[in-house]
């Protein structure tokens, strides 16, 4: 697939996919992390701009994406073979983790998109749940979920991040995410959801 020129999408960067005058790509933080995360992204995410799994590969340095379910494209389940994984889903009956994981897969696409793909991937479903807990202050959001605790992938990991790392490691990931939301709110010249 020919790489695409950084600013080529109708006004939109080619690489965070924001408007051009909103670009965020200076602003992606770098960050070292001892633990693997597999973005498992459906495929009809790729060229979303409010897609936020994009931003956690680029950010961390332990973080992979792959697409799943686009017409044509074969998936190797292999993808999903990583040592002590556990699940970035919630679910009201999952299976607590009890050990430190050293993977993390996180399902990435709309809420409807991410269950589908919980279900429909053999294993995913019967891993250990990691839990994280929902922010306490109310944010605006690119999407709105469907329940009261719903968060993006990006805000997702940032808590993941804290959980496993220590408090605040996912900090520059949700200011990342605030100014995405910001630009987005800026180029729409209208709130977005709450």
């Amino acid at each position: 697939m020919p790489r695409r020129k950084k600013f080529d999408l109708d006004g939109r960067c080619g690489r965070c996919f924001q408007q051009v005058g909103h670009c965020v790509c200076d602003g992606i933080p770098t960050i070292q992390c001892e633990t693997n995360f597999l973005i498992v992204r459906h495929w009809k995410e790729r060229r979303k701009p409010s897609n936020t799994g994009r931003f956690v590969d680029y950010a961390l340095s332990s973080a992979r994406i792959v697409d799943y379910g686009a017409p044509g494209e074969t998936w190797n389940p292999q993808v999903l073979k990583m040592p002590a994984p556990v699940l970035l889903f919630p679910h009201p009956d999952g299976i607590e983790c009890t050990f430190r994981p050293e993977s993390v897969i996180v399902v990435d696409g709309s809420w409807p998109q991410a269950r589908k793909l919980v279900n429909k991937l053999p294993g995913l479903r019967n891993l250990p749940r990691l839990t994280v807990r929902a922010p306490e202050t109310k944010r605006v959001r690119l999407r709105t979920p469907p329940m009261a605790h719903g968060v993006s992938t990006i805000e997702a990991v940032a808590a993941a991040l804290d959980v496993l790392h220590g408090s605040a490691t996912g900090e520059p990931l949700r200011q990342l995410y605030d100014r995405i939301v910001t630009g987005a709110v800026a180029a729409r010249g209208r709130p977005l959801h709450h």
